[in-house]
């Protein structure tokens, strides 16, 4: 597999962008001749030709436009993944783990997981179905970000369910 550097691959798209080496050294804060480097050693790594002379200047190849139609799908992703960071950091974001029993989860869980998603878009929530031995073990601190505890309570005589 082909070992990606995203810095080589910012550098060349700043190059698709500014036209030229010497635009993009200097909106890179670079000299021309490490541009070229970095392009150079990109073009190694991935095996092809980035980039063809064109007098003076350089011109982009269709291999150094199909790099960068793929780097743009990655840039983007990295963009969304510093922004959800940002918020994780922030505390707008993160994620909830709940863990109740089934009797609780439509009269409980449901309206604070639809709140919680009201006033925190950020927030993911995830719960999971455990087999009734695991539950106990489950309910240890720590597994669960919030949990609904259930407790027996006696029913009244004469009650479906109730003893005598």
């Amino acid at each position: 597999m082909t070992e990606w550097d995203i810095k080589k691959l910012r550098i060349l798209r700043t190059l698709a962008e500014q036209g030229t080496v010497t635009r993009a050294a200097e909106a890179l804060h670079m000299t021309p001749s490490a541009v070229s480097q970095q392009l150079t050693n990109l073009a190694r790594q991935l095996g092809v030709a980035l980039l063809e002379a064109q007098g003076r200047r350089v011109r982009l190849t269709d291999a150094a436009h199909l790099v960068l139609r793929h780097a743009e799908a990655v840039f983007a992703q990295l963009e969304r993944a510093d922004a959800e960071l940002a918020g994780y950091l922030a505390g707008d974001a993160g994620e909830v783990r709940v863990g109740a029993f089934s009797t609780a989860v439509p009269a409980l869980v449901v309206p604070a997981v639809a709140a919680l998603r009201t006033t925190h878009p950020g927030w993911r929530s995830g719960s999971g179905r455990r087999r009734p031995r695991s539950r106990t073990r489950s309910c240890r601190p720590g597994a669960w970000t919030w949990r609904c505890h259930w407790r027996p309570m006696r029913r009244p005589r004469g009650m479906p369910g109730s003893p005598g």
